[in-house]
């Protein structure tokens, strides 16, 4: 396997060299495109599809990337995928709609720290409006959530949003912050989902894995997952 993580169309590899030489057709397009961004493969073929990348024929020729599809190509990468405009059947990831998406993780063993998570998870709070919160077990593990709003929620007038899962504590919280607001999600936002999630002003999620309570414990792993909503 090649160190590269993907491969990348004929379109997207003529985006980015264009964009190498400070040349910028659709900036939407380039915008989207270095949102999934990652090293890529190519092979001769390719580059003379493109008439790119003269310079890399001799290195690529000495490599046995000649002739290969993208999609001999891709099983060659880490991720065996293909970034795309047109497709989205696998191996093909469609940058402008598709399910799989690059987003930040963090992720912590047993016995590891998260202050990285909560110091990051803390400055994305800063600014909020309005902060959904969606854990089942969350009043049931009080002891450790409710550092979430000693810790992580600022402390300032925002709305705090939930799915009947803050119920049991509004009075606690309240006496944390008497200036926020506690109000049911009504659009049910994450009604039946598994996974424990912190929504920020309906643009950045936050996914954890573990529950809440576990960014303030180190007994359990945790996973974070950082999206931006479009």
């Amino acid at each position: 396997m090649n160190e590269q993580s993907l491969v990348l169309s004929d379109e997207l590899l003529s985006v980015f060299f264009d964009f190498k030489q400070g040349k910028v057709d659709d900036p939407k397009l380039v915008e989207k495109f270095f949102s999934y961004y990652s090293s890529y493969l190519t092979n001769t073929a390719q580059l003379q599809r493109i008439g790119r990348g003269e310079e890399l024929l001799p290195q690529l020729s000495a490599q046995n990337l000649t002739t290969q599809s993208l999609e001999e190509l891709a099983m060659q990468t880490r991720y065996k995928l293909i970034l795309n405009t047109r497709e989205s059947d696998y191996p093909y990831v469609n940058i402008n709609k598709d399910k799989v998406e690059k987003n930040f993780s963090l992720r912590f063993q047993i016995g590891e720290r998260r202050d990285k998570a909560v110091q990051l998870i803390s400055a994305l709070c800063s600014d909020a409006r309005f902060i959904l919160i969606f854990d089942s077990y969350f009043c049931d593990r009080w002891n450790g959530t409710q550092k979430l709003f000693q810790q992580i929620i600022p402390n300032k007038s925002l709305t705090l949003l939930h799915d009947d899962h803050l119920t049991r504590k509004v009075s606690e919280i309240k006496k944390i912050n008497a200036n926020w607001t506690i109000k049911h999600d009504k659009k049910n936002t994450f009604s039946h989902a598994h996974d424990r999630y912190l929504l920020i002003d309906d643009k950045i999620e936050i996914m954890l894995s573990s529950g809440f309570d576990n960014l303030f414990s180190t007994d359990k792993d945790l996973t974070c997952v950082i999206r931006y909503k479009d």
